[in-house]
């Protein structure tokens, strides 16, 4: 989360001015040296300098001897910012440097924007990255990328054993740029291809929208990118207008974003000059009170606000608030639990960095926060388990450190054995793109589509070749004991065969006993390809369960009264 209560600015020192920092440095060191008698009497804060002042003194000491005695030579600006890196990692996972290189591109990301193709790229197995989405009418899609796509190369650069931001690197930049991506396609022999021409691309916050059953407006909200408050405010206007008389607004998966937007979309459901979030941390510029600025759209609509575990951040700035006034119910998993903000400092040489500066808390005074960083550099983030009971406004308890708790939870599917590892060998995606061209939308809408038994049979003839190579975790474990037995040979080669055949029967079974999940990835796969994120959004909404659970709540209004009333 970003929060920008007062940039700091630096002039950008010359040459000169580096020298003359550090004879400044050593001139302080040498005076501190002659009265380092009466050192103790100093106070906290020019002890605090004086460690400052002398360990920046070797630092420069030591890398002005790396760089003059080193066996190979060294890259001053890469040695430094891997330092840095190295320095902040020991804080906590938020708190980063951003050289100038990156620092358009980390501004895109907070407008909702960049220069790029338009893809979204995702790790599929060990090194394989792939083209997991296409946003439409993006470069990439015009292009003719395809979802499924595992990107070999990026301008000729061998790119299959990098890591996402490595190649993310190489495939943003500027607009009007073009760039060549050799792919791999399911079935073909040789790699192809594919030239793309950069475009700024505008990442809907809002992908979807619209009335389900029982006039229930339905609104999913993926980041809290800059404006992305006026695009709930507009969606919410439309849905009224069309006859919602309720809503469930979906935060499944936003990470977070801009706190701003995040108090300004509460503001569309509670009066105004209402106290949503504040921010304490060890500087006084870090406090900060935010309070509702405008006349709100509706304070009676009822609400569902839908969460789950990568719901973060401002999220739980949105879910936390609505609950801890009372305003909606929540349904769904417990969320991530961040309540850090951070803060973007200006460094020299048009260079960035953002800084954890403050921890917020929400109406009832709870800060969700759930991991303790205050033990760095090396040690493991340790868990809050030291909860405290806090009151929502109709004295309803809630709890702090770990996130918010819905006062329903709804655990999610997870991908467990076969189907994750049909997710992560890429099996539906290039079933589809095999199957399904964007000319099918003709006979394929978002409505009526099924997975039908003929595409179900269809897809079990593609998929079960390549789960020859599927190894269950009871087969892992079986193959560990085989190992060992060899040296210690307790069991017989017979008994573990026919464990294993046991075994490898039960992995095929494994396949139909899953059938309705990985027929809903098939129908979500589909409706991807044909009619990108807003398709598969609108699709999936309609046999989604924690729609369905929402839904219990606005069709029965004592449940919902009685749900924010005291406990």
């Amino acid at each position: 989360m970003r929060i920008s209560i007062q940039n700091r600015k630096f002039l950008s020192p010359s040459k000169g001015d580096l020298e003359g920092f550090r004879k400044k440095i050593t001139h302080t060191l040498l005076l501190v040296t002659i009265v380092a008698a009466p050192i103790f009497f100093t106070s906290y804060d020019d002890t605090k300098n004086f460690e400052i002042a002398k360990n920046l003194d070797i630092f420069y000491a030591l890398f002005q001897e790396l760089n003059a005695h080193y066996v190979d030579e060294l890259d001053p600006a890469l040695l430094m910012q891997h330092t840095i890196n190295k320095m902040l990692e020991g804080l906590d996972p938020y708190t980063r440097y951003i050289p100038e290189a990156d620092v358009e591109r980390a501004r895109f990301a907070i407008r909702g924007e960049y220069g790029g193709i338009g893809a979204l790229i995702q790790s599929a197995g060990d090194t394989a990255l792939v083209i997991a989405e296409l946003y439409e009418h993006s470069p990439a899609h015009k292009a003719g990328l395809l979802p499924g796509d595992v990107i070999v190369q990026v301008n000729g650069y061998d790119v299959r054993r990098k890591s996402n931001a490595e190649v993310q690197e190489l495939v943003q930049g500027q607009p009007e740029t073009s760039l060549v991506i050799g792919v791999q396609r399911y079935g073909a022999r040789d790699m192809k291809n594919i030239t793309v021409v950069r475009q700024k691309i505008n990442v809907a916050s809002v992908p979807y929208s619209g009335v389900l059953s029982n006039n229930t407006g339905y609104i999913k909200l993926t980041s809290f990118s800059q404006n992305c408050s006026d695009n709930v405010k507009k969606a919410l206007q439309n849905l009224k207008s069309q006859g919602a008389t309720s809503l469930i607004l979906d935060l499944r998966d936003n990470p977070g974003g801009l706190l701003v937007e995040a108090v300004q979309i509460v503001n569309l459901f509670v009066p105004q000059n209402t106290k949503i979030v504040y921010t304490k941390g060890k500087n006084a510029l870090a406090d900060a009170q935010f309070y509702t600025r405008e006349q709100p759209i509706d304070t009676n609509i009822p609400i569902v606000v839908l969460v789950n575990k990568n719901s973060a951040s401002a999220s739980e700035i949105v879910s936390g608030a609505l609950q801890d006034l009372d305003r909606a119910v929540i349904v769904g998993e417990q969320t991530f639990g961040k309540g850090l903000v951070q803060t973007r400092v200006d460094l020299p040489y048009n260079n960035v960095m953002r800084i954890t500066n403050s921890k917020y808390y929400i109406p009832s005074g709870r800060c969700i926060q759930q991991k303790d960083y205050s033990n760095h550099f090396g040690a493991q983030a340790r868990t809050d388990t030291a909860t405290h009971i806090f009151y929502t406004v109709n004295k309803r308890a809630v709890k702090d450190a770990g996130g918010i708790v819905p006062d329903n939870i709804v655990p999610e599917d997870s991908l467990q054995g076969i189907v994750r590892y049909i997710v992560q060998q890429n099996i539906v995606q290039n079933f589809v793109n095999q199957n399904f061209t964007f000319s099918d939308t003709t006979s394929i809408g978002r409505h009526n589509f099924v997975c039908s038994t003929e595409l179900w049979q269809l897809f079990q003839t593609f998929a079960t070749p390549q789960l020859s190579t599927y190894k269950s975790a009871t087969m892992q474990a079986i193959e560990t004991v085989q190992t060992a037995n060899r040296s210690e040979k307790m069991l017989s080669n017979v008994e573990i065969e026919t464990l294993k055949k046991t075994v490898q029967v039960q992995q095929l079974q494994e396949f139909e006993r899953n059938k309705a999940q990985i027929q809903k990835l098939l129908a979500d796969a589909v409706m991807q390809r044909l009619y990108f994120e807003r398709g598969k959004i609108q699709y999936s909404v309609a046999s989604d369960e924690y729609v369905k659970e929402a839904q219990k709540y606005i069709a029965d209004k004592n449940l919902y009264r009685q749900t924010l009333k005291k406990m």
